[in-house]
């Protein structure tokens, strides 16, 4: 009777071992394939991080493109394998903002003298709601949490999609540190701009002044001038264009000064005043549709609605699909 108790208690022990044996044996194996894992996944994010960097670099704008959505495609995929990852969203956020910004025609600065920053094509929208979505949705897995690179970028495409409001969009950046604001000068205007857009002009052209290189070249000059048009410091502005006017003879920026000088001219309602810039933008270049309806916007303002009708009915005969001159036309 003892013999065969002893027997198998004994049996007992030797199975307890060889189950903690293969515990052990488990965890080790686990643990050496999950370590490889790692090792393999911080190899390819460094080699996406490397490539990422040379990516902004690339000064062609189609092998940028090309690259971007190379890089984007295959965050694609490893968003799918790590739905938790914060980084991983971010990473693929800013690739679609880059790659949104390969379809514009030109940086915020270009955008902005040419009123031109709610004209976003459709490609480079999409883009723009792609990086919103994915940056969203890193700061969801941190608790919210965005650093102020990521809160300038959301900002940005939310300006060029008009996803958010203009208060919404200051809140994103307004306590940002200086580093970022004064990143670069595309940041300083951009955050001036903002500030200007939300009834706090004195403080965003003063802001612009200081730093947002407004003497340093022409684009400067005509960013600060379009910044005071914004900001309904027609006075101030006026100066500013005819400053331009006075130092440049390229017939593109004297075109868009004349155009600029004819719609404050217009606000103000002075017609005549308005009249004698838009035809002066004409003279540059008679087939530009924009002087010609702003022409009969003043006719029209003028009494002169046959004069409104005919030029608006010459911008329908070479662009028949021009819908300003159409709905001008209709609700005369």
């Amino acid at each position: 009777m003892y013999d065969r108790y002893k027997s198998r208690k004994k049996s007992t022990g030797i199975y307890k071992f060889l189950g903690a044996v293969l515990i052990v044996s488990s965890a080790v194996f686990i643990g050496v394939r999950y370590q490889h894992y790692l090792a393999f996944w911080k190899y390819n994010q460094s080699k996406l991080d490397k490539k990422i960097a040379t990516v902004r670099h690339i000064q062609n704008v189609d092998k940028r493109r090309e690259a971007i959505i190379a890089l984007s495609e295959a965050y694609e995929r490893l968003k799918m394998e790590r739905m938790t990852d914060p980084g991983t969203f971010f990473v693929s956020g800013e690739l679609h903002y880059l790659l949104g910004e390969t379809f514009l025609p030109g940086g915020f600065s270009d955008l902005y003298i040419n009123d031109r920053v709610s004209e976003v094509g459709r490609e480079a929208k999409a883009e723009f709601l792609k990086a919103i979505k994915d940056i969203k949705k890193g700061a969801a897995l941190e608790d919210g949490a965005l650093d102020d690179a990521r809160s300038f970028m959301l900002a940005k495409a939310a300006l060029y999609t008009e996803y958010y409001s203009p208060a919404e969009i200051f809140l994103m950046i307004e306590n940002t540190g200086e580093s970022i604001k004064q990143k670069d000068v595309e940041n300083i205007r951009f955050y001036s701009a903002v500030n200007i857009a939300n009834r706090r002009e004195d403080y965003g052209l003063k802001y612009l002044s200081e730093y947002g290189m407004v003497q340093d070249s022409m684009q400067g000059l005509l960013f600060y001038a379009t910044a005071e048009r914004m900001a309904k410091k027609y006075t101030g502005a006026i100066v500013s264009y005819k400053n331009v006017l006075a130092r440049t003879s390229d017939e593109r920026v004297r075109k868009l000064v004349h155009i600029n000088l004819g719609k404050i001219y217009f606000n103000q309602t002075l017609y005549r005043e308005s009249l004698d810039q838009f035809s002066l933008a004409l003279k540059i270049d008679a087939r530009d549709a924009v002087p010609k309806i702003w022409i009969g916007k003043n006719y029209s303002a003028m009494g002169e609605k046959e004069k409104a009708r005919a030029i608006w009915s010459e911008v329908l005969t070479t662009d028949g699909m021009n819908v300003e001159a159409k709905e001008l036309m209709r609700t005369m």
